[in-house]
């Protein structure tokens, strides 16, 4: 840290040396510790500082020096990194016996040095000793002792004992400037993300308590992932338990469903149409938009996303549904879209297999691809069978345009080329396959022949009679015989995608993209895959063991992750479900879903069949980042002027015509209570919404211009830090 020792400090700190180089004389070496013992123990935060000037690097457990280095005392440019651990302020709260961490400074370097090996702070102080003696009209200018920073647990050949975690200490010598610095972390992937990236390793310098920076990141990372933003309590919690047993939690949860919605005709009466000479609040308006748009599945949605407890679950339910995409665009019936979705929840967890019968017998999807009422061929009268089910059921749901190897890499023939999965032939026979099924009838039953009027009450009915009967050829030469039922057909041709060797790379890619990253390595597809053909006992299609593949796999856990290509842009629901909920906000829904369609992503009503945005779109850098593609100099506007409307704003009110509504705020009281720390409110919010990701470069500018408000000013300042944080580049992508 920068700053001068004076005589009369080094004359106590010589008073003091005597005392610490008799507990570091006496401390023992190596100690095995009971498991879960520092659990018990008090322990308060280190907190590291960065200086973007010097480039050193500086630890304190005091608060109230770390308060004055954030308000200048020690110069300009330092900034802290968020990563901080936890260690054991006294020997007493040592589980063991304590190693007392001596704490030194050098003026030549203008640099500290902390040390825990009771060789080395004994042969510094010695050196200081001898110094003094043969110079003692000499200022000092090696490393001179400033007392105990705090206490630590011996590493033995290395290795930290249970309950413990390691401090590793990297070292950079700029001997040319007589620049020597230490870092001393509990993440080693932090040292890879500094601005000075040579930081070379020197090993394990001590044993610490709990768990380590890298741990917390990686829970941060895990709310990410698998849910709709992280809250405190979630990730207190996940901090207690860890991911593993957190995602066991959550896949024990009960389903959180969508209301049963009222069944409406298919013809809108007069009645309930939309009058805009009306109020928002008159029974026709509202009969209107309650039952002839997919307003209340939106709003339940959101609800969900926000409140729900199984977040893990309706996390995938959303990612389902923009792999099995059905759109507002044709079917803009609430009961209709509600039962739908409720199937991406019901399954979530469920078989793969099992899905894909039920999406396939949607009434909703039959309606959207048009299996409804699709009739056997007749030439004679110029019909034909309808091929868009047959053809998107292959090309989106299930197996690709092209042969894939397990990894998700394509195949290709001797000359290079890719090969298709499928031709036009096997489209039309897949076609044939979906003849015959109607709409079910009020009373759940098909016509004796031809097709029902559109209802969206029960899965869709086959009728025999208007079903193709003959020969059909599917995926891998699988012929389906003559004179078969249209449930037999339709079973046949269910197992033989689901048996395709596409289907687990496939699918598992797809689940990967919506979760944890838009571009994962093919070692990642393999691993995924290979669980989705079997889970452990033989299943294949699993989709649990899938999703806990996904967010288990060493890709997506560990440390902070500082690939160029790892990660995904936050989508925009995303993007505002975890602001409400990382900033403890309440919505009732209304002003989310307003802006979602200026943000490009209008929930279940997507312009196609092919989502919002490809799975295959390529940014820059030429990685695949498919959010980026609704990511335009329009919608980033409007992601900014949301913050600023959300943030920067007074919230919004109740809407008049919605029962129940809360409108949508944020309780800024506790954020207040940090602001006069800007630096460690920044730090809160680095944590909260980028896992500890934020860089020091950014978290300095963000604290500088939190400084600038008035410290009186507790509201704005908490404001401008939230604002400038969640506009972060470094925010929005997730990694």
């Amino acid at each position: 840290m920068n700053r001068t020792s004076t005589p009369n400090k080094l004359r106590s700190l010589r008073l003091m040396r005597k005392r610490v180089l008799r507990a570091v004389l006496t401390a023992g070496a190596a100690l095995s510790l009971l498991a879960g013992a520092t659990a018990q123990a008090r322990t308060v935060d280190s907190i590291e500082f960065y200086n973007t000037n010097l480039k050193h690097y500086f630890r304190t457990i005091d608060p109230a020096e770390a308060a004055a280095i954030d308000k200048g005392a020690a110069g300009a440019g330092w900034v802290r990194t968020a990563q901080n651990f936890a260690v054991w302020p006294t020997a007493s709260d040592v589980p063991g016996i304590a190693v007392p961490v001596c704490r030194f400074y050098a003026s030549g370097p203008n640099s500290h040095f902390f040390t825990a090996d009771n060789a080395e702070c004994r042969g510094l102080i010695d050196a200081e000793s001898a110094f003094n003696v043969a110079n003692p009209n000499k200022k000092y200018t090696g490393w001179a002792l400033e007392g105990t920073a705090f206490y630590a647990l011996t590493p033995n050949n290395g290795k930290c004992g249970d309950g413990t975690k390691p401090l590793y200490r990297h070292y950079n010598n700029r001997a040319a400037q007589n620049d020597s610095n230490h870092r001393f972390v509990d993440n080693t992937a932090a040292v890879q993300d500094t601005a000075d990236k040579m930081w070379p390793l020197e090993g394990v310098a001590m044993c610490l308590p709990g768990e380590s920076t890298a741990a917390r990141a990686d829970a941060a990372r895990m709310l990410r992932q698998a849910t709709f933003g992280a809250t405190a309590a979630e990730m207190a919690h996940i901090e207690k338990i860890g991911v593993n047993d957190w995602l066991e939690q959550q896949f024990a949860k009960p389903a959180t469903n969508y209301p049963t919605f009222p069944f409406t005709a298919y013809v809108q009466p007069d009645t309930c149409k939309s009058n805009g000479a009306l109020p928002a609040t008159d029974p026709q308006n509202l009969c209107a938009r309650d039952n002839y748009t997919i307003f209340p599945v939106q709003m339940a949605f959101l609800k969900n996303a926000l409140t729900a407890e199984d977040q893990v679950r309706q996390r995938v339910a959303f990612a389902l549904s923009q792999i099995f995409v059905t759109s507002a665009v044709e079917v803009n019936i609430a009961y209709a879209m509600g039962r739908y979705q409720q199937i991406m929840v019901d399954n979530a967890f469920g078989n793969y297999r099992a899905l894909l019968q039920q999406v396939t017998l949607s009434p909703v999807m039959g309606r959207y691809l048009d299996m409804a009422n699709s009739n056997k061929p007749d030439p004679a009268r110029g019909i034909s069978a309808n091929e868009n089910f047959g053809r998107e059921i292959l090309q989106l749901f299930s197996i690709g345009l092209n042969e894939m190897n397990m990894d998700g890499t394509l195949k290709r023939d001797a000359a290079g080329a890719v090969i298709p999965s499928y031709n036009q032939e096997r489209v039309e026979n897949f076609a044939r396959v979906f003849t015959g099924w109607t709409y079910a009838s009020f009373q759940n039953i098909a016509p004796p022949t031809r097709n029902n009027p559109v209802t969206y009450d029960y899965p869709m009915l086959a009728v025999q009679s208007n079903h193709d009967t003959g020969s059909k050829t599917l995926l891998n030469g699988k012929v389906i015989p003559v004179n078969q039922t249209a449930a037999k057909d339709l079973e046949d041709a269910l197992d033989n995608i689901f048996n395709h060797a596409n289907v687990p790379p496939f699918i598992s890619r797809a689940l990967i993209q919506k979760l944890t990253g838009g571009d994962p390595t093919p070692a990642y597809v393999a691993r995924v895959a290979a669980v989705f053909v079997n889970n452990g006992d033989g299943v294949r299609g699993d989709l649990k063991a899938v999703v806990r593949a996904i967010l288990m796999d060493v890709e997506a856990r560990g440390e902070i992750k500082t690939a160029a290509k790892y990660g995904k842009l936050k989508e925009p629901v995303l993007f505002l479900t975890s602001l409400a909920r990382g900033l403890g906000g309440k919505s009732d829904g209304v002003y989310f879903r307003g802006q979602l369609n200026g943000l490009g992503q209008n929930i279940f009503a997507s312009a196609t069949v092919f989502n919002y945005y490809s799975p295959e779109h390529q940014i820059s850098n030429g990685a695949i980042g498919p959010e980026f593609e609704i990511q335009n100099a329009t919608t980033s506007f409007n992601r900014a002027n949301f913050l600023n409307a959300m943030i920067m704003g007074n919230g919004f009110a109740p809407e008049v015509s919605v029962a129940g509504s809360v409108g949508t705020y944020v309780d800024w009281a506790p954020w207040q209570t940090l602001s006069a720390t800007p630096a460690a409110l920044v730090e809160k919010l680095n944590w909260t919404f980028a896992g500890g990701t934020l860089s020091t470069s950014a978290q300095k500018i963000i604290t500088d211009a939190v400084t600038a408000v008035v410290a009186t000013d507790t509201l704005n300042r908490a404001k401008t830090a939230a604002y400038l944080v969640l506009n972060a580049a470094q925010v929005q992508v997730e990694r």
